[in-house]
């Protein structure tokens, strides 16, 4: 790219969804709005010798594994956030149909400053190791996250087929037409339970009155994504300074003794007091 910045290029098909509805989203009317999460297409290429197929030019984002969230605060984050996104597609008659935790990804560029290699994430793009490959969300002012992979979504369409997609959903069916709307507030809830819930230890049982309110088995007993945000309010909001600051504990590195889970708690107190009180208080910048 002639401004210097490190792009994805992914081949699809042109008939795919993923081209029309990027670009109806990356249009300038609905580019700006801060609640759009929604990975903008920078360009779309097409090949003279391959005219069934086009390539769409994206920015370059992280896993939202890679870190992994540090606190609370920082998964109060991500769920605003994309609910907040949710409700700004559904409002568009956008439904994604696969916003699944593996669909949604980060803005690095506030935790790399120097950017990652595209094959090695944890050294810079020159090779060299980074000084600190896990630094944090909170100490940088927060990331930005984005749904992802529009490939089976839908526009203006309140009913749908198909059983593609990460989330087992109920509803999934090649033979009787669903909401694809609902199934978006379930397959979110469900991502919520999946990539916190159960990849941490204690803390985030706040969340579990949320997810069971978006993940009824039957769809009509699914709230829409701003029913889903109206009840996230009163939850967040009655979270208190320590509770945001909490540390998050991995199951994959297994059970801490009493002690040294005293002493990292400790820790991560005193650094996350001192990184909200010093951490730039401007949000992150929407993409590209």
């Amino acid at each position: 790219m002639s401004d210097g910045k490190t792009v994805y290029l992914k081949h699809v098909s042109k008939s795919s969804p993923e081209v029309e509805i990027g670009q109806y989203l990356s249009s300038d009317g609905l580019l700006n709005d801060p609640r759009n999460h929604c990975l903008p297409v920078l360009d779309v290429l097409k090949d003279p010798k391959d005219p069934e197929n086009v390539i769409l030019v994206i920015p370059w984002l992280r896993r939202i594994d890679s870190p992994e969230p540090a606190s609370v605060r920082e998964c109060v984050d991500f769920v605003h956030q994309t609910l907040e996104g949710l409700i700004f597609m559904h409002e568009h008659k956008v439904a994604h149909r696969d916003c699944a935790w593996g669909n949604i990804m980060m803005d690095g560029r506030r935790l790399y400053s120097l950017g990652w290699h595209p094959q090695e994430w944890e050294v810079l793009p020159n090779g060299k190791s980074m000084k600190q490959s896990n630094p944090s969300r909170t100490a940088v002012g927060g990331v930005r996250y984005y749904f992802i992979d529009f490939g089976i979504s839908t526009k203006d369409q309140d009913e749908t087929l198909g059983v593609d997609g990460q989330e087992p959903a109920p509803e999934l069916s090649d033979d009787v037409p669903y909401d694809p709307f609902k199934l978006d507030v379930y397959i979110l809830g469900m991502a919520y339970r999946h990539f916190f819930i159960e990849r941490y230890y204690d803390g985030l049982d706040f969340l579990l009155p949320l997810i069971e309110y978006m993940t009824p088995l039957k769809p009509s007993e699914r709230p829409s994504a701003a029913e889903a945000f109206e009840k996230w309010k009163p939850i967040y909001q009655g979270l208190s300074f320590g509770t945001l600051s909490q540390r998050l504990q991995s199951k994959d590195l297994g059970p801490e003794s009493s002690l040294v889970r005293f002493l990292k708690d400790s820790r991560h107190r005193l650094y996350d007091l001192w990184w909200t009180a010093t951490s730039p208080k401007h949000p992150p910048q929407p993409l590209p």
